[in-house]
């Protein structure tokens, strides 16, 4: 009972179809972020990796950074090489597939507070950030996000209700 279990769970991933930011890249070969911080523990300074976690958060004002549940109460910070790519608001949440370079990093007071703001976050609450923060890092080069899948029923209402209003605008 366990293989054919185990041979839909494997047909699904493969047959998963995804949205890419920045370059795309091959996911064939994904790590799992414990496996990611492991090669972090054991004294590599950065790791150039292919790996996948959930997005925790996606900066509200251009979607420019977003942070990763990396497991064991850790996040990530992933910004985009030379700010090249942004990721969508509504992405928190999903599983991201992130190819990159991954390191821990000392995050700035300027910096800790510019995401906060970002984040939404309240004047008096970035007011508390007074101190730096070490943190995993994430330079990333291409994101692949679930592909979004819009259902014909929903584009055929969108499309009715579009033409009504403009019936009436044109009354």
């Amino acid at each position: 009972m366990k293989y054919p279990i185990l041979l839909f769970a494997v047909l699904t991933l493969a047959c998963q179809r995804f949205d890419y930011y920045g370059e795309a890249f091959s996911t064939s070969q994904v790590e799992s972020a414990e496996s990611v911080l492991a090669k972090l523990a054991s004294g590599e300074d950065s790791v150039e990796t292919t790996f996948r976690a959930e997005v925790a958060g996606v900066c509200q004002k251009k979607g420019c950074w977003m942070e990763l549940d990396m497991g064991n109460e850790q996040t990530a910070l992933v910004r985009f090489k030379d700010y090249g790519f942004f990721v969508p608001f509504d992405a928190a949440g999903e599983e991201a597939i992130v190819h990159g370079v991954v390191k821990v990093d000392t995050l700035s007071v300027e910096w800790l507070k510019h995401q906060a703001f970002d984040a939404g976050k309240s004047d008096s609450t970035i007011a508390l950030i007074t101190e730096p923060e070490v943190s995993i890092s994430v330079i990333a080069t291409g994101v692949a996000l679930p592909e979004v899948e819009v259902l014909e029923e929903e584009i055929g209402e969108e499309a009715e209700e579009v033409s009504e209003a403009s019936a009436v605008e044109a009354v």
